[in-house]
């Protein structure tokens, strides 16, 4: 039997785009990871922002974080530390991309027509990043410590974006547009933490691992192409997210966690029955039917 592993976007897609609640993705959630299916969020969120999200969902692998700067795995959970690799609280890092700092200052160097079009998420004030986003402080603070990545609250219009992204990729660094901010990274990436991780799980874990991925904006559409089966969940806040690929590809009618519910027990009966899980992998929840294409 080969074992599906499952990479999934948080905001907007595991968590609702406004509340920040599972709601009836718990649920699913705790009955895959009770079959042994493992559950990665891979998000635009930082390691202090995911540890306790993991502990209230009960996840107890590895996450990556700072859309695929950095991938923190626990030191129990399985696959072998490297000796070069970092601790803390647990975990061990691999580190996919340069440091925020690097970023601040590469972006600093940028001509001075874009200083007026963004603000960095770590230079605003707790109580504007509570506005912004509807956390609360303590949630505030957590999302302000970045280490590998730069989030912008973009003030400037889309065609102004545009010549943005280009001065960035210029600067040999990549813009993704997450759910509410823009992501600046200097290496990394959703769908190349995915690849890392996901080689190391089914060299070490499990041989022939299938990666299922689920998301809901642009910084998902890298994750999205990269997977063997992927899940685009539609938002309230913005269009879907349009993966090239054709093949084992299912856009939700439902939105938030709902749609993810949805998409994902449509992928996971298709495993069931490609697979010869015999039921393995779901209880037949009964949940309506994703689209495909």
């Amino acid at each position: 039997m080969t074992m599906p592993v499952i990479y999934t976007d948080v905001d907007g897609t595991l968590l609702d785009h406004d509340t920040y609640d599972p709601g009836p993705a718990r649920d699913l959630l705790q009955g895959l990871m009770a079959r042994g299916v493992p559950v990665i969020p891979c998000t635009s969120k930082t390691r202090a922002e995911m540890l306790p999200i993991c502990e209230d969902l009960g996840i107890p692998g590895p996450f990556i974080v700072e859309n695929g700067t950095a991938v923190w795995i626990p030191e129990n959970w399985g696959l072998a530390r490297p000796p070069v690799t970092g601790s803390d609280r647990g975990y061990w890092c691999h580190v996919l991309g340069k440091s925020r700092g690097y970023i601040s200052g590469a972006l600093a160097g940028l001509s001075g027509e874009w200083a007026n079009r963004f603000h960095s998420l770590c230079d605003m004030s707790l109580r504007q990043v509570c506005a912004v986003t509807g956390l609360n402080e303590v949630q505030a603070r957590a999302a302000r410590a970045r280490h590998h990545s730069e989030t912008l609250l973009w003030l400037g219009s889309a065609s102004d974006r545009e010549g943005f992204t280009e001065a960035v990729s210029q600067l040999g660094m990549t813009v993704v547009q997450g759910g509410r901010f823009l992501h600046v990274l200097a290496g990394g990436g959703k769908g190349e933490g995915m690849a890392w991780l996901h080689a190391l799980i089914t060299e070490q874990m499990y041989p022939g691992a299938i990666s299922v991925a689920a998301g809901d904006a642009d910084n998902d559409l890298v994750l999205l192409e990269a997977a063997d089966h992927a899940l685009v969940v539609r938002s309230p806040a913005h269009e879907p997210p349009r993966p090239e690929r054709a093949n084992n590809t299912y856009l939700s009618d439902a939105m938030g966690p709902a749609g993810w519910v949805e998409g994902m027990q449509v992928i996971i009966e298709q495993l069931d029955r490609e697979g010869g899980y015999g039921g393995f992998l779901s209880e037949r929840h009964h949940y309506h039917t994703a689209q495909s294409g």
